[in-house]
């Protein structure tokens, strides 16, 4: 027999809100790259219970993870770490406990970056006056594994030179967080300091890694926060800029925007959670992975593409999970 009208409509309403609004589903699913790969242990990261982590760096050198990061004890050195697995780690000596004298009076020092290359290994870091002052450092090693290893070029130094910057030495001056990487035959160096228009993500570029380095200054402006902690990830066709927004209430937190070029222009501001102060590496799997922050403590877990959204969405975990329910309708 034939559905009434009104059955009809009620039926109609039923598939529109299937279509449109989606079943109430669970739907999990994880990208090849990670497929049927779970934790090898509860959770990735190092933990430790003496001291705490803030900004820091993972690399691998002879098939081993490090973690050199700052030490929340006592800015004056890095803590140093070492693990077979991303689970369980060794503590090693602090780096960067003995520095030579350089041209400015360090107090302490943050933020360490590394880049590896023709095996050097590269370590960029924020040196910080006792007023302050923030320049880019440089230590380099050919054996990371001896913490002892690690030396400071005392003739390097970057500050910023684009005419809007606010930076002046023997004040408190921001240019700090460095990320430096490679394109074609270019290396760019990230920062995050200050000029007239207020907090930035900087860019330099050079043809070697100690300089010169040319500033180009802003390559983003937030209106307001202090962006810190940016790092750069090519993928999906772009760049991803991942930055911290700090001191900016409600609308603090990690985010990430997208981009055509390293310098931008960069498309609307997402949430990337959770923790803060990420940094994104390849693991000895090959996979790309995230370390970061949570109460002082470095999580790391792979980072993977939410290919539902253009441009693709970055997620931090295992697999993906999305619930879709139906529209509310009458």
């Amino acid at each position: 027999m034939p559905f009434d009208v009104p059955l009809r409509k009620s039926v109609l309403a039923w598939i529109l809100t299937a279509v449109v609004g989606g079943l109430a589903l669970l739907i999990g699913f994880p990208p090849s790259d990670v497929a049927a790969q779970t934790p090898p242990c509860d959770e990735l990261g190092w933990f430790p219970a003496d001291f705490g982590l803030k900004d820091h760096a993972v690399f691998t050198f002879d098939g081993q993870y490090y973690l050199a990061g700052i030490d929340t004890t006592d800015n004056t050195h890095f803590a140093y770490g070492v693990s077979p697995d991303l689970c369980t780690w060794t503590t090693l000596d602090p780096i960067l406990a003995q520095r030579p004298s350089l041209p400015w009076v360090e107090s302490v020092i943050w933020a360490p970056d590394v880049y590896l290359e023709n095996g050097v290994y590269y370590m960029f870091y924020t040196s910080v006056e006792s007023t302050i002052t923030q320049r880019i450092a440089l230590a380099t090693s050919t054996d990371p594994a001896d913490p002892a290893s690690w030396q400071v070029d005392t003739t390097f130094v970057f500050t910023p030179t684009h005419t809007s910057a606010v930076w002046s030495a023997g004040t408190w001056a921001d240019m700090r967080d460095p990320h430096v990487f490679r394109l074609d035959d270019l290396y760019y160096l990230l920062y995050t300091g200050r000029d007239v228009d207020g907090g930035i993500v900087g860019m330099a570029t050079a043809s070697a890694l100690t300089g010169p380095w040319q500033d180009f200054g802003s390559i983003l402006t937030l209106e307001s926060g202090m962006p810190e902690s940016p790092t750069i990830l090519q993928a999906n066709g772009g760049f991803y800029l991942i930055y911290n927004r700090a001191g900016a209430g409600a609308a603090s937190g990690e985010k990430y925007r997208f981009g055509p070029a390293p310098g931008g222009p960069w498309g609307e501001e997402g949430a990337l959670t959770p923790g803060w102060a990420h940094e994104v590496w390849t693991g000895l799997d090959g996979r790309t992975y995230t370390s970061y922050l949570t109460n002082y403590t470095a999580t790391m877990k792979p980072l993977i593409w939410n290919t539902r959204y253009t441009p693709p969405r970055p997620f931090i975990g295992w697999q993906i999970a999305e619930v879709f329910l139906p529209l509310a309708t009458r």
